[in-house]
């Protein structure tokens, strides 16, 4: 029954390179709604009187021709009984929320005339593994394909011509039943790999919704064709704990994720896939995932701990009704409804809870869509059954604690608070602890409401020492005080200064503050009168500690390696957190992965006045001081200091690209006195990018530059000469020449330039 009804007695021809084997068609109506349908039309075989065709033409469902069309109207197209297709051509409407929510789009189009046409293939092709096929699309119509696959793996491949228009891709089982489908909008080719059986038939159906035709080549191949997976980043993704939706495992389409149309919609240099990714006009996260289409899914590498969840998504969506199902594993977790929030920028918290999760290994959480048009920005588990760090991540103690980040576990386990529900309603957590949007300089939420015996506990490492627990609070009250206790441990408390405004902030201090555990404790922080905002707890180090071990010059030390002990003592930042969430170090430096040829890490975002110090070891001497640095910007320097002691400024060439990176030298530099030393490494002026520093012993450099003088008689004059004329003289002008006139026209507006956004100079 189904493809195979209609394919009876093919006659031969068509309009492709490669041979192709073609068979007189039957007539038949293959527009039925189920397949039950579909069946007892061939059974019967039942001829529709209202769409006759001639003998010499393949019907192809009708309402196929619509679904691969609505790909390209954000499956807005559809069909209503009998009767023709349905479409909505509007703009305003295809563009999620009426505000232009893209950078470009393909207008909504009306597809019943095409649907129309597209609706019958004058031929069926074959299509064979490993001969490609060369042909050309009519406007308005769509070319069939048959292939049989020897093995479950396939990947077709459609490249299209230049100038063609936009098509759609549809792979059919032998009942007609679409199990893959593509949207292919320019010039990039498109893969659709599936796993099929071998003892079957399959057909292929290329569409041309945009009227207007063109070249194109197929090419069918077995096996394996995609990456394997792994976590994005290299970060296993930990339940419980919160999951950006943009953070979908490493793999590509079929493997990590599966997305229906070509390329990111919204141009967004996030990341180089299909999926469709923005920046969010949510209050949490930076991006968020959109076009969430129907059948389309997003896998996470997670490592899982046994227990009782609540799961809450963060989502948005102009529809009404529409479904994400969760899965863990081979385990379907959940099927969770999203509600019409009114726009796709409106966001809401959903959450389904007391899910049971048995599994403690690593595994695969999915997030599918049920149904087309949401938005997604991330999914959070928290644990109810017992107490657990936030985003399963215990804080790190030297370190900064934000206040909303307290544990998981619910009421009187993780917190106490005296009232029910948030007071705020932000969506950022679902407890009854009240958090807002902060008016802080720093941060981007704070626990407000903290009344008289309410208490917010933390997981955190720690380490044992010496510390000042500097407190970001506000408060219109007088008397007001936070008890802070670790594990067994009372540490001290706080007083807390009447500031005039709960939005009028200060930093308090708990001085001298000894602790003796070490590993993971439990931080409590109970207030003693009511009446506190409260932003965040810093444990600085009392005085500069190295961060691991003291390096020991002459030798390179990496930039992101500065030293323990916090803002204002080891380092100064002037943005809260970092740019690119990196997991290596919780501070406000920002460091991301370098693309230097060297080091794993650099420092990036390196502003004027900021600076970073290092606890070294170094024997008296002079050095030369080399530093890895890249810029787009003219004038820039790095000020070096020795305990306090300003020893010399390097100048930071304009390198072209923040990707493109060179070594400036700061020449002789004299330790007078051998021991322990505080380098400081200052920015002057912003938008510096800083991946390591070297101390060479001077001495040594000029005793390996004079060597082959001695050692030699004609040939050093001959060789040394012309060598560093060419390296001094020419390198820098190439460099400088063309680079201050694109450079010096623009502002100090790094985020226009696309600095540090995802990716440095807007290409990453």
């Amino acid at each position: 029954m189904g493809w195979q009804d209609i394919l009876n007695g093919m006659a031969s021809s068509s309009k492709a390179t490669q041979p192709a084997t073609t068979n007189k068609i039957v007539n038949r109506d293959y527009r039925s709604v189920t397949n039950e349908e579909q069946n007892r039309s061939h059974d019967s075989e039942e001829v529709s009187r209202e769409d006759r065709r001639p003998t010499d033409t393949t019907v192809v469902d009708r309402r196929t021709c619509l679904k691969l069309a609505g790909i390209a109207t954000a499956s807005l197209a559809g069909c209503t009984g009998k009767g023709g297709p349905t479409t909505v051509s509007s703009t305003a409407q295809f563009g999620y929320g009426g505000e232009p929510a893209v950078t470009s789009q393909l207008a909504a189009v009306d597809v019943s005339d095409v649907a129309g046409d597209a609706s019958v293939a004058k031929s069926v092709s074959s299509l064979n593994v490993g001969s490609p096929l060369s042909t050309t699309l009519s406007p308005s119509s769509s070319d069939l394909f048959t292939f049989r696959p020897d093995t479950e793996d396939v990947t077709v491949k459609f490249t299209p011509g230049p100038g063609t228009g936009p098509a759609a891709l549809g792979v059919f089982n032998p009942d007609g039943e679409l199990v893959s489908q593509a949207y292919a909008s320019s010039a990039a080719p498109v893969y659709l790999p599936e796993s099929l059986s071998t003892s079957a038939t399959y057909y292929l159906q290329v569409m041309d919704i945009g009227r207007s035709g063109g070249d194109y080549s197929l090419t069918l191949s077995t096996g394996n064709t995609t990456q394997s997976q792994s976590p994005y980043e290299g970060t296993v993704r930990s339940i419980p704990g919160r999951i950006q939706a943009q953070n979908f495992d490493i793999g590509g389409e079929g493997e990590a994720y599966h997305d229906t149309s070509n390329g990111n919609i919204y141009g967004s240099a996030n990341r180089d896939t299909d999926v469709d990714i923005r920046p969010t006009g949510d209050e949490s996260g930076k991006y968020n995932v959109g076009y969430f289409q129907a059948g389309e899914w997003l896998e996470y590498t997670t490592t899982v701990s046994p227990g009782t969840y609540d799961i809450s998504l963060r989502v948005a969506s102009a529809l009404s009704d529409g479904q994400l199902e969760l899965f863990l594993g081979d385990r379907a977790l959940a099927t969770i409804t999203i509600p019409k929030t009114g726009d796709w920028t409106s966001w809401e918290t959903v959450t389904v809870e007391d899910i049971e999760i048995t599994t403690e290994q690593q595994s695969t959480l999915r997030v599918e869509a049920l149904d087309s048009g949401v938005e997604f920005n991330w999914v959070e588990f928290e644990r109810v059954d017992g107490q657990d760090p936030y985003n399963g991540t215990p804080a790190t103690i030297p370190g900064r604690i934000q206040a909303q980040n307290y544990d998981t576990g619910g009421e009187g386990i993780a917190y106490s608070d005296t009232t029910a529900s948030n007071e705020y309603d932000t969506g950022y957590r679902d407890t009854d602890v009240d958090i807002r949007e902060t008016q802080d300089s720093t941060g981007e939420y704070n626990v407000g409401y903290f009344e008289d015996g309410e208490w917010l506990e933390y997981s955190a490492d720690v380490s044992p020492g010496q510390y000042d627990i500097k407190v970001r609070v506000a408060t219109t009250r007088d008397d007001r005080k936070l008890r802070f206790t670790l594990g067994e441990q009372t540490l001290g408390t706080l007083d807390v200064p009447n500031t005039g405004d709960w939005t009028a902030w200060t930093t308090a201090t708990l001085e001298d503050v000894n602790i003796d555990a070490d590993g993971q404790q439990v931080l409590r922080v109970e207030a003693v009168g009511s009446g506190i905002d409260f932003n965040w707890a810093e444990f600085v180090v009392a005085g500069n500690q190295p961060f691991d071990g003291v390096p020991v010059l002459p030798g390179r030390v990496q930039a992101q390696n500065y030293d323990l002990g916090g803002e204002g003592v080891a380092y100064h930042d002037t943005t809260a957190g970092s740019e690119y969430d990196l997991d290596y170090r919780d501070s406000d430096v920002d460091i991301r992965q370098t693309q230097d040829v060297s080091g794993e890490y650099n420092v990036g975002y390196f502003e004027d006045g900021e600076w970073l110090e290092y606890t070294v070891e170094v024997p008296t001497g002079t050095y030369i001081i080399d530093v890895r640095v890249a810029t787009t910007r003219d004038d820039r320097q790095l000020r070096v200091s020795i305990d306090g002691d300003r020893v010399g400024t390097v100048a930071v060439p304009n390198t072209g690209d923040w990707t493109t990176w060179e070594t400036a030298t700061l020449p002789d530099v004299t330790v007078d006195s051998g021991g322990e030393h505080v380098i400081q490494v200052k920015a002057v002026g912003s938008g510096i990018d800083f991946n390591w520093f070297e101390f060479r012993d001077a001495a040594k450099t000029e005793t390996e530059t004079a060597t082959p003088t001695e050692t030699e008689t004609a040939t050093p004059t001959e060789t040394a000469t012309p060598t560093p004329t060419e390296t001094e003289t020419a390198t820098p002008t190439e460099t400088a020449t063309p680079t201050p006139t694109e450079t010096e026209t623009a502002t100090d507006d790094l985020g226009s330039e696309g600095y540090g956004m995802g990716g440095y100079g807007g290409t990453q």
